[in-house]
């Protein structure tokens, strides 16, 4: 009797709180308690990536050629391409991009650092100018192999997966005409590593919009059950699935969106900075950086398509949690769907 008074509390429960099969998921990956230490993890390297670029030994954006020369928009389309070829999770060509990208800048600054501290500080700005060419040069003739580098370091940092061998990378290279010998992309792999000091084990994207989906389930279930949270329940599938095609958006077509989402984030006042320091101005490099802001902008605009009436309620819930403000994350939000669907 007792057994079957239990067995139909628990029907009733998931009644009113279905349960997803990214839930099914995810409740098995985590306890509440390893959960959170999980979120202060990914919290931690966001803060690390947002400010990365300012330990660079020059400032890129000081140059008077235009950086984006240095991470090419074909960049994650062929990453996103050669994931679904060799069957990588789409963690490892969110990673592939990122290390890249870090790689690119750092082995640029790098470059023209060591150029310019032989030649002096006088002919700065013409040696800067010389170099620049000549490593715009060598990166246009390299960037696929150190592409296929980037994505080999990634898929070993993507657990339970088969890792991209120096065959597979050699495969890539020779379909895209850039046939490599193996000893070339073993040290191309190396060249990434020591350039970026070994410090590739950045989450990817998808980790932060994971955990975040999963992070409200939680928060919903510990509040008392309403009409409007079983309708939230019930499309968390669809949430999730909607999030990471607007993820994916960002990164296909990262420079006009990042570019309209700095554009309209909210100035802000001297005391309003030092109200909140999470909230400092934001340049191209910190958005572009700033996973925490564009996993929660990415949710909100999903649940705004979704469920209307529960954006500003998860907005709340993301700030909350993760620090991502409300006002930054309705401008993501906002450009997401404008930029996807531009009929609402």
């Amino acid at each position: 009797m007792e057994k079957t008074l239990i067995s139909l509390k628990q029907s009733n429960v998931e009644e009113k709180l279905p349960v997803s099969n990214f839930e099914a998921h995810w409740d098995s990956c985590f306890l509440d308690a390893s959960f959170e230490e999980w979120l202060k993890y990914l919290q931690w390297y966001n803060d690390k990536a947002r400010s990365w670029h300012e330990t660079l030994p020059i400032d890129l954006g000081s140059l008077w050629q235009p950086v984006d020369l240095l991470t090419p928009p074909f960049v994650f389309d062929v990453a996103f391409k050669w994931c679904q070829q060799l069957k990588q999770p789409m963690g490892v060509s969110y990673r592939t991009v990122e290390i890249y990208e870090r790689f690119a800048r750092s082995y640029c600054c790098q470059s023209l650092h060591l150029k310019t501290t032989v030649v002096g500080s006088i002919n700065l700005k013409t040696s800067c100018k010389m170099r620049w060419q000549e490593f715009c040069m060598e990166m246009r003739h390299q960037s696929l192999l150190h592409l296929v580098s980037c994505l080999q370091i990634a898929s070993k940092l993507e657990n339970g997966y088969k890792l991209v061998t120096v065959t597979d990378a050699a495969m890539l290279l020779r379909q895209s005409q850039r046939p490599c010998d193996r000893s070339t992309i073993v040290n191309s792999e190396i060249l990434v590593l020591v350039t970026l000091k070994y410090d590739v084990s950045y989450p990817p994207i998808s980790d932060y919009v994971d955990t975040f989906i999963c992070q409200l389930i939680l928060v919903l279930k510990r509040k008392p059950v309403t009409a409007k949270s079983a309708q939230l329940l019930a499309a968390v599938d669809e949430i999730h699935e909607i999030s990471l095609e607007f993820i994916r958006a960002i990164y296909f077509d990262q420079q006009l969106i990042v570019r309209k989402i700095v554009a309209g984030l909210p100035t802000e006042t001297q005391k309003e900075r030092a109200m909140c320091h999470r909230r400092n101005s934001r340049d191209f490099n910190q958005v572009q950086f700033d996973k925490v802001l564009l996993a929660a902008g990415a949710i909100s605009a999903a649940t705004f398509l979704i469920q209307e009436n529960a954006a500003a309620n998860v907005m709340k819930e993301l700030y909350t949690r993760t620090g991502a403000h409300p006002a930054d994350v309705a401008v993501v939000s906002s450009v997401l769907v404008t930029h996807l669907v531009p009929e609402t």
